[in-house]
């Protein structure tokens, strides 16, 4: 559980409502069970009542404590279950960020043709090795490391940038292998 006051340095996306009906995005830049720092445009006034929506955790009732040069701080004001779903929640973000969580979905393979080239949103075509791959992605070993989100071609398949790896990235292919193809001979 994250101790009150610390707060971890997590990067959550997400919107929030003032009390005049003004919804504006923000992103968390440290979150604890009790308090959320925010990067927020709008900075909303010291003592407003706020609603924050964050991508993965939900809605969290809060009141602005300090305003930040970059946004403000939120004390966090919700009911021990609540506190309870958010402490797990917490953890579970905390651990996919240190890589303690398997984050994959399908069982990985170590393929025999692990050389790919890589083709980058800039146009930029690089060699490339395949550290695994799925039916429905693949971790590859390459300096480069495209925006999480940005559109890269593997071999001859089309994939989105899901996440950044130590010295490579990992894709979600747009259309995944089929079963009766998928082996450890493919070659991308």
């Amino acid at each position: 559980m994250v101790p009150a006051g610390a707060g971890e340095i997590l990067r959550i996306a997400g919107r929030y409502l003032l009390p005049n009906g003004d919804e504006h995005a923000c992103e968390t830049r440290r979150i604890s069970l009790f308090e959320i720092e925010l990067n927020a445009a709008v900075p909303g006034l010291l003592g407003d009542p706020v609603t924050i929506y964050l991508d993965t955790i939900g809605a969290v009732a809060g009141v602005i404590r300090t305003v930040t040069p970059t946004g403000f701080i939120v004390t966090v004001e919700v009911g021990p279950e609540r506190r309870a779903r958010i402490a797990t929640r917490l953890d579970w973000l905390t651990a996919r960020a240190s890589g303690k969580v398997d984050q994959r979905s399908d069982a990985r393979i170590i393929p025999l043709h692990k050389a790919v080239q890589v083709k980058l949103p800039d146009g930029a075509s690089l060699p490339g090795n395949l550290i695994d791959l799925s039916m429905t992605g693949a971790a590859i070993a390459l300096d480069a490391q495209p925006p999480v989100g940005a559109t890269v071609t593997v071999g001859k398949r089309f994939a989105t940038v899901v996440r950044h790896l130590d010295g490579g990235f990992a894709v979600a292919f747009k259309l995944p292998f089929r079963p009766e193809t998928f082996n450890e001979s493919v070659v991308l």
